[in-house]
């Protein structure tokens, strides 16, 4: 069996747009860095139930679920640093059962955590036979497109580690190998990857320790 790992976005082919869901706009509230899918139900459903792992302050998690009308039942389990643990059941859109349905037919899987972006695009990875990969993400449902990030062999449930990360965590720790910052000796500072990203070196160490620790949590967690 192989894996697909891929980013999942609304097409710029089409007129008319996504529409937007619950988890997609936790995703894009002000107070929130990303939006990770732990599990779903399995019923087919246009009332799905998720719980989520979502980086960011409680408040804002709060306040998106609670002014949101298509969100019908929902619950914080707990909130520490920096990281909010919720149960959301939501009045779901039909373009998000055709993705479900379209990504688990024949021999495909979707491995979870799935990562919801600000920027409305979906990340995560689908175990299946080649042929059945090929032909999933060649023939998206309409109005998606999708960019394959990796591919390789599913051997004893090992793939890419990481997709827990933030756009922002994972730019500064690409930077911060490109540069040479963990190599040794090391190549570099916080210094010269904060104007690289044009940042406060402060920021970088914020971000790089964030990286750092959820990388270290997925590996022994």
């Amino acid at each position: 069996m192989q894996y697909a790992r891929v980013r999942i976005v609304a097409s710029t082919s089409v007129s008319r747009p996504i529409e937007e869901t619950p988890v997609t706009a936790l995703a894009a509230a002000d107070g929130v860095d990303g939006v990770h899918l732990l599990a779903g139900g399995v019923a087919d459903t246009d009332a799905p139930t998720y719980t989520l792992s979502i980086t960011g302050s409680e408040d804002a998690v709060r306040t998106t679920l609670v002014d949101d009308p298509n969100v019908l039942e929902w619950d914080i389990s707990s909130a520490e640093a920096g990281t909010v643990y919720a149960y959301v059941r939501f009045r779901a859109p039909p373009a998000v059962g055709a993705l479900r349905e379209h990504l688990t037919r024949d021999s495909l899987v979707v491995l979870l955590p799935a990562t919801f972006h600000p920027d409305g695009a979906v990340e995560l990875a689908v175990v299946g036979s080649q042929s059945d990969l090929s032909a999933a993400f060649g023939d998206l449902p309409e109005g998606l497109s999708a960019t394959v990030l990796e591919v390789g062999p599913y051997r004893g449930g090992r793939l890419h580690r990481g997709t827990g990360l933030t756009d922002r965590q994972r730019e500064t720790l690409r930077t911060a190998h490109e540069l040479g910052y963990y190599e040794t000796p090391r190549r570099a500072s916080h210094e010269d990857i904060a104007a690289e990203l044009d940042c406060a070196s402060s920021t970088v160490g914020e971000h790089l320790r964030k990286a750092e620790a959820r990388l270290v949590a997925e590996v022994f967690g």
